[in-house]
Parts: structure tokens; C-alpha cells; sequence
């Protein structure tokens, strides 16, 4: 899966903690092809809507509102240079046919190689396009989008020596200790979790917050997410003394408040509410949640 909004900095390094992400091609081996689709859909609500395809068959659609909202399908799909069909269960089906419009770019096989060039074409995809979200956040019906369709085909190439990479790689960034700090708080039943960083630099502070929910359903990999940016009093710590108090601003409902001290029992206060899009309000407190406040700057 791939995250590719605005939400990119602050979503997509709290997901990384639980699930990997893919690339963004899709094989058709009896082609002895790759074709990789780039699809806009017009969405209701104020969405923004993409489709995708992935290495393994597999087909995206992401939605997006404003900063604050994010939803990602994943489920198996089937594309070839003639089109593509996925359905996302009960949810809707997309199967269209491809008519290109414009070749951005053609490349022939390299020297001493042999194949059919690789091309990058715009175009209308054209048939159904079906999609309602769960609790009717969003409708997708237009009769065609626009897209592009990239079909990198296999080249035969004398064998040379393996490319040996030199460059060293780079080193993750952090920030002082003493002036950053981390909260988390997974929910274990619901498959979600609550994620919070706060830095403070010399001009200013920032803290930034994140809600993600995971599902699988009907053969769907579901990722619903919310973020939101606040000053350095939205999220107020002691790492010495084990304390955390944390007051996201909207979409985020709430607080919490946080003691853990070594040798005491953990006290934890919360009225947080995460409302992904689709799903119904989460209560982030009680027993079910595993709770973490460390040092370190997640949202980098």
C-alpha cells in the first residue's frame, strides 16, 4: 500500500510501526510485462479519489479529504494493456477498458538488447465505475476517468557484471532527546491506535497527531486514518517524571492524560474519540489499549 497525499509525513511514518508498503506496478507474467495504472476518479463529499495498481495483482483506491482524512483499499485485481478489473467487495466494482489518447513517452530496448519499447500513455478508461463508501461518505459513478497506463515490457540483454552499489546509506534522522518526545496508545481489539510527537525547536514548537484504524474484509485490506498539526501546548510532557498530556484539535475529539512512574500503577485518563470516514467513533481509553511515552520525534 502507499500513501502519496498530504498526509504523507505524518500517517505513513506512524503506519510503517505495523505494516509494510508496497511499490506501485503491476506484473502480467504472460505478457512478460509490467503495467502500472494511474487512475483519477471524480468523488462526491469533496473527496479526492486514486487508483492504483500494485507488483503483486493487487489494485488500491485511495481517498482523501482535506489534510485531516485518509482511506486506503487494497484488494486483488486483474489489469492488462486492455483495461482493468477490481471489485471491492460489497462496496463497488471497476472494470474498464483502456483507449490511450496520447503517448507521453516510448523508449526502444537499450543497445545490444532486444523487446517492444516502453511506453507511458494517457487516456479514458471507460465501463463501470461503481463505488459507494460504507455509511455513504463517499459515491464514485462517473461514466470514464482519465488515467495513464505505463507498460514496461521485458528486454533480452547480453549479461554483464552485477551493479555493485558503493554509497553509503543514510542515517536516520533525530532529534535531541531532551527537546522530543513520543506517545502512543494501541488498541488491541479494535485494530487502531493513537500516535503523538512533539518537538520543540529553537523558533518553535509542533506536535503533530495521528489515528489509524486497520481491517480486512470481503478478500480488503482497509486503512483508515485521520491526522492533525498543533503548537508545542497541545502535547505537554515530563519524560523524568512519566507524564504526557496530550489535546489533539480536530478531527480528534478529547484528551488524555498520562502517569507512569516506576514502581506506581499507570494512571491513564483519556476521553479521546477518533471518527475515521466509514466506521463508527473509536473511545480511545480503557484496559484494552497497550500505552507508550518515550523519547525520539516519530513524525520526521
Amino acid at each position: 500500500m502507499r500513501i502519496r497525499s498530504a498526509l504523507v509525513p505524518a500517517i505513513a511514518a506512524a503506519v510503517l510501526l505495523v505494516t509494510p508498503w508496497g511499490a506501485a506496478s503491476a506484473a502480467s507474467p504472460e505478457e512478460g510485462t509490467i503495467v502500472n495504472v494511474d487512475l483519477k476518479l471524480p468523488a462526491s463529499n469533496g473527496m479526492r479519489a486514486l487508483l492504483e495498481t500494485s507488483d503483486k495483482g493487487m489494485v488500491t483506491l485511495e481517498l482523501q479529504r482535506g489534510r485531516e482524512h485518509y482511506v486506503s483499499y487494497e484488494v486483488a485485481g486483474k489489469v492488462t494493456e486492455a483495461g482493468l478489473r477490481v471489485r471491492f467487495g460489497r462496496l463497488g466494482l471497476i472494470d474498464v477498458a483502456f483507449t490511450p489518447t496520447r503517448t507521453l513517452s516510448s523508449t526502444a530496448p537499450s543497445e545490444g538488447c532486444t523487446g517492444a519499447p516502453r511506453t507511458l500513455r494517457e487516456g479514458t478508461f471507460s465501463g463501470t465505475i461503481d463505488f459507494t463508501g460504507e455509511r455513504g461518505y463517499v459515491r464514485i459513478d462517473p461514466p470514464q476517468a482519465t488515467g495513464s497506463m505505463s507498460v514496461v515490457s521485458q528486454w533480452q540483454c547480453p549479461q554483464s557484471a552485477p551493479f555493485m552499489p558503493t554509497a553509503e546509506p543514510l542515517a536516520l534522522r533525530s532529534h535531541d532527546e531532551e527537546k522530543s518526545a513520543s506517545f502512543h496508545a494501541f488498541g488491541r481489539s479494535c485494530g487502531c491506535y493513537f500516535s503523538a510527537g512533539v518537538h520543540r525547536g529553537k523558533l518553535r514548537a509542533r506536535s503533530v497527531f495521528v489515528g489509524v484504524k486497520f481491517e480486512q474484509r470481503e478478500g480488503m485490506e482497509i486503512i483508515r486514518a485521520l491526522s492533525a498539526r498543533a503548537g508545542g501546548s497541545a502535547f505537554v510532557y515530563d519524560l523524568a517524571a512519566g507524564t504526557a498530556t496530550v489535546r489533539p484539535p480536530r478531527p480528534f475529539r478529547g484528551q488524555s492524560t498520562l502517569v507512569r512512574r516506576p514502581g506506581e500503577r499507570t494512571r491513564w485518563r483519556s476521553t479521546l474519540r477518533m471518527a475515521f470516514l466509514g466506521a463508527a467513533p473509536i473511545a480511545v481509553r480503557g484496559a484494552d489499549f497497550a500505552l507508550g511515552l518515550q523519547p525520539g520525534y516519530l513524525f520526521d
